[in-house]
């Protein structure tokens, strides 16, 4: 993937990303690499341009959003954005270009995760957090929850019950049941009117892909 972000930091910002991944303790599942956080930060810099918001902002927090990685089924999964806030500043403060930012990247990096239940406090924390649940939507998330659920060794779905038409849902043993658990409500939280004419087109596809595997999995 090109990648057309023309800040003077942002090269600077992004070697140092790579050097990072490259040494953390835990492995990271393919949901959650560093093509996640390249897609997030260009739909991060394409949701600023429709909704006028600080491009910088945006897209320096979008490429931080996930600094701090747990597994999914690790008990501080939650806490991630909160962490990852906390390093946040230090890491603006020593990217040229990016140190009168710090504060506005590290309030959008810690209100942006659905699991962590941060509120955002500016439009480009809005921006940040619609741009990384338009990625939870459409093909790409479709893809992407299957691989997380692989990661920490879910079934695709309950071999009698995919539907959980009788019984509790259970995301993490069985990877479909996330749709229901969150997917599917991810397009009615956008916060902004660019995410939220995004989510719609990316649902519609979510939705589609559910009805067909309905039909191939037969009546219940």
């Amino acid at each position: 993937m090109a990648q057309p972000f023309p800040f003077s930091w942002s090269d600077p910002l992004l070697a140092r990303l790579r050097a990072h991944l490259a040494t953390e303790t835990f492995q990271r599942d393919a949901a959650h690499d560093l093509g996640h956080i390249l897609r997030v930060a260009h739909l991060a810099r394409r949701l600023a341009e429709e909704e006028s918001a600080d491009p910088e902002v945006c897209v320096a927090a979008a490429l931080l959003h996930d600094l701090i990685y747990r597994p999914k089924n690790h008990p501080e999964s939650p806490l991630t954005a909160q962490l990852a806030a906390e390093q946040v500043p230090l890491w603006c403060r020593e990217t040229p270009g990016l140190e009168s930012r710090a504060e506005a990247v590290a309030s959008a990096v810690a209100s942006h995760s659905w699991s962590g239940g941060g509120t955002p406090a500016s439009l480009e924390a809005e921006v940040v957090q619609d741009a990384d649940r338009l990625e939870a939507l459409g093909a790409i998330g479709i893809a992407r929850v299957f691989a997380t659920g692989a990661s920490f060794g879910a079934g695709l779905w309950h071999p009698e019950d995919p539907w959980g038409e009788e019984r509790e849902l259970d995301d993490k043993a069985w990877s479909l049941d996330h749709f229901e658990r969150k997917l599917l409500k991810l397009a009615e939280g956008m916060k902004t009117a660019a995410g939220q004419r995004q989510a719609g087109a990316r649902q519609r596809a979510m939705l589609a892909y559910l009805e067909a595997l309905r039909a191939e999995l037969g009546p219940s």
